[in-house]
């Protein structure tokens, strides 16, 4: 997809059949927070400690729904 690859990233970064770059950018509208999600969940398990790329996740995701939820009230 993209011009760039990434064959010289991490190992955790290259699995499956998309970079998971590829895949966010592919997403329209998910943004920087929501972007962030997808990239530690799909990384969890796969570098040095799943548990706190979990909750960097769901830390991510807690900031969006708080940015959403003040400004779409």
């Amino acid at each position: 997809m993209a011009e760039t690859t990434n064959d010289h990233g991490p190992q955790y970064y290259r699995r499956g059949s998309i970079d998971v770059w590829d895949f966010i950018r592919d997403q329209k509208g998910l943004g920087f927070h929501l972007g962030n999600v997808i990239k530690y969940v799909c990384r969890a398990g796969h570098k040095d400690n799943d548990i706190e790329d979990l909750k960097k996740a769901v830390h991510y995701l807690e900031n969006e729904i708080e940015y959403r939820t003040k400004h779409h009230s």
